[in-house]
Formats: C-alpha cells, sequence, structure tokens
C-alpha cells in the first residue's frame, strides 16, 4: 500500500549518534566531545542576516519565483565567473533549491532506478536517503590507501552506469580532488557518456593554497554540479542551494520538480544570499576568520590523533573539516560484523567523546572512524584527544 521507497529510506547514522549522545547527557548528565556533525560552529555573518530582515521589510514575503529569483541566479552566475572560473552561465542553467541536499535528491530522482558509481568512502546521507528514496544501484569504488584514485577500476565500472557522483572537498576524507585527478575522471567519464553528479559543498574550506577546481570548469555537458550557502556562509539551518548544469532541457525539468516539491525557495532566504556571495567585503572578512580558524583546529586535531601509536593517519586533509583515521590496529579479531564496525564507537562513548563509525560510509571503510572539527574549539579537541587515547588504553 505504501511506496516502498519511503519505506527503505533510513535517518543518516550522523543523526543516530547525536540523538544518543543527547539522551546519554539527559540521562547521565556526562558531557561529549562531539566531533560528530558537520554542523558550522560559527554564527551566520550579521550583513546576510540583515539582508533577510531588510528584504522581509521590504515587502517580500509573497510566493516565490519558479527556479529562483533571477536576482539570485546573477548573483550566482558572478560568483561561477569571479570564483570558479565556470563561463558561459544563464540564468536558465541555474536552479534554486532548499540547501544542497534538495539538490542533490532532485539529481538522483533525475537518474532513478539507475547504476550510480561513487568513489567510497561516500557520504552516508546518499547510502541512507537517496539510495533508497530513488532505487539506485549504488557502485563502490574504493580509494587507495593514500585515498588516491584507482582509475582502471573506476573504468571497469563505468562502462555501463548513467551517473557518477564526485564530492570535492570530500565528506569524510577531507580529500581535494586535484585539477588532474578530475580531468582525468572526466575523461573517462566522456569515453562512456556519464554524467557527473558534482557536489561542492566544501568548495571554500580549502587549505595549504590548495583551490578547489570545479568540473564544471572542463568543457564536458554531461556534468550537474550541486552548490550550497551552508558551509561558506555558516548558513546551515537557511536551506539555500543551487544546481548549475549546461544541459538547460535538465534545468528545465529540475525546475519543475523543485516546484513540484516545494513550490520554491522563500524570497527573502534568496535576498539574503545575493548579499551573501556579492558583498566580497564582507565574505572575504568572514572567510578569513573562518578559514584561519579551521586551520588551527585541523592541525591541533591531526596531531593530537597521530599521537595516538596504532592510530594508521591518512595523509593531512586539505579540505572540508573531517579528518578520517583507520583504527584496525584497536579491534579485535574475534568480533562479529556488527560487533566490530561500533567497537571502537562504542569505547569512545563511553568515554565522552561522540565520532561516526566508518561503516556508515560504506562498506571498505568499517575500521575508520570520522572526526568532524567544525564545531569543536581548540580546548574542546586537546580533550577529546586526551579521552580517545584513554578509551584505547582500557
Amino acid at each position: 500500500m505504501f511506496n516502498q521507497a519511503l519505506k527503505n529510506v533510513r535517518l543518516s547514522p550522523i543523526v543516530l549518534v547525536s540523538e544518543e549522545v543527547n539522551r546519554i547527557s539527559e540521562e547521565t548528565g556526562r558531557d561529549f566531545i562531539l566531533f560528530q556533525r558537520g554542523e558550522m560552529g560559527f554564527q551566520t555573518p550579521k550583513y546576510i542576516v540583515d539582508a533577510m530582515f531588510e528584504a522581509i521589510n521590504q515587502g517580500n514575503t509573497k510566493y516565490p519565483v519558479s527556479g529562483g529569483h533571477i536576482k539570485l541566479k546573477n548573483a550566482v552566475i558572478n560568483k561561477l565567473n569571479d570564483f570558479n572560473s565556470i563561463k558561459g552561465i544563464t540564468p536558465d542553467n541555474i536552479v534554486v533549491t532548499h540547501g544542497g541536499q534538495e539538490g542533490l535528491q532532485l539529481v538522483f530522482k533525475l537518474f532513478e532506478g539507475n547504476k550510480v558509481v561513487s568513489f567510497s568512502p561516500v557520504w552516508s546521507v546518499i547510502l541512507e536517503n537517496y539510495v533508497p528514496f530513488t532505487n539506485l544501484k549504488l557502485i563502490e569504488i574504493p580509494f587507495e590507501n593514500d585515498f588516491s584514485i584507482n582509475y582502471q577500476l573506476l573504468e571497469e565500472n563505468l562502462k555501463n552506469v548513467s551517473l557518477l557522483y564526485l564530492n570535492t572537498p570530500h565528506n569524510p576524507t577531507g580529500k581535494v580532488f586535484s585539477e588532474e585527478e578530475i580531468k582525468t575522471i572526466v575523461s573517462i567519464c566522456s569515453k562512456y557518456g556519464v554524467y557527473i553528479l558534482s557536489d561542492e559543498a566544501y568548495e571554500r574550506i580549502t587549505f595549504d593554497g590548495i583551490k578547489h577546481f570545479s568540473p564544471m570548469q572542463l568543457d564536458y555537458d554531461r556534468i550537474i554540479s550541486v552548490f550550497t550557502f551552508s558551509k561558506t556562509y555558516a548558513m546551515t539551518g537557511w536551506r539555500l542551494g543551487y544546481i548549475v548544469t549546461r544541459d538547460k532541457e535538465i534545468g528545465r525539468m529540475l525546475r519543475l520538480a523543485e516546484y513540484t516539491q516545494t513550490a520554491g525557495v522563500p524570497t527573502f532566504t534568496q535576498f539574503a544570499g545575493v548579499e551573501a556571495i556579492s558583498n566580497k567585503e564582507k565574505e572575504s572578512e568572514f572567510l578569513k576568520e573562518l578559514l584561519t580558524e579551521y586551520e588551527i583546529r585541523r592541525k591541533t586535531l591531526y596531531e593530537g590523533l597521530s599521537s595516538i601509536d596504532g592510530i594508521k593517519m591518512p595523509v593531512q586533509p586539505q579540505g572540508a573539516f573531517y579528518i578520517f583515521p583507520d583504527f584496525s590496529e584497536f579491534i579485535p579479531k574475534n568480533l562479529t560484523e556488527e560487533e566490530s564496525k561500533l567497537f571502537i564507537h562504542r569505547k569512545l562513548i563511553d568515554s565522552g567523546v561522540a565520532a561516526v563509525y566508518g561503516s556508515c560510509f560504506g562498506k571498505y571503510s568499517k575500521n575508520f572512524l570520522r572526526f568532524s572539527y567544525s564545531t569543536t574549539n581548540i580546548k574542546q579537541i586537546l580533550t577529546g584527544v586526551e579521552r580517545i587515547k584513554e578509551a584505547l588504553n582500557k
């Protein structure tokens, strides 16, 4: 009677871990160091909030324009040109969405029932929500141990699929795909006519002088990029994002699908987005503060985890705000599959540390944990590292 797809959708384990921590805190009073969520530890900049109130006071509270207001689309075009070096985009190539997540869901819906390839580990929401909701058949392509790409394996699996999901900077590893890597990936996809869904949520959070390279910069029409205001401007709760595609027929279909789902994004939210990406001076001030703080947190957490004998550390992440180490050395060999994937997670929970167990991110990551430093300050990170040491020595 009920839609099987909706019955198959599961709540993200990241949310479940957060709910578990909240329950334990309420029941016992225990405090936790929170490494589990990709929430922003910064408030939305005042210049953006003020723009939203100004838009409301000017009466921009009616039904929104389907697919996005022209002011936001034009601001996005300027941003794509200036920051991403993406040229030739028109308003018809853009669909404004309720956050990046709706953008991703709409694109996956476009390929419902098809085979899709993704590098693994893969963001848990893809596995728990989008795959069952759209009846996709997901093929995981594992990274090498250093998070590099096995191109031969990738090509073998792209021969009979419709779509590649690409996420750069990458959640959960923090990998930033290089220009050379993306060019090679696009070349292989073009060989087999595979579409690319490019998730670029963390485009502005990069370190060590690395600059994000978007596949949309290349001359391949079968690329659909999804962007969001959430991470760049600490606007996670505003639910504002956009899809960009050079294929105007795809743009037309996605605009109709977005209207069918939500009838559009509130105009006053869109006008706040216009100010967010158009006020270059205020944007620069905020991003400098954000990236300076995140660089310090990244260094502190990476060095702290690296100081614990037995943890296999990846190369230092160059983007996003995650570290994804391997805890294989600490997991007893005689455990069941279910016991094994939760063993370190449970140890850390018992010691007041919340992180996300690796099996949330696919079948190749069961001995890993994801640590987010997006909301933890330096003192909390140092305390968390000490708790992890104690937990592993028990």
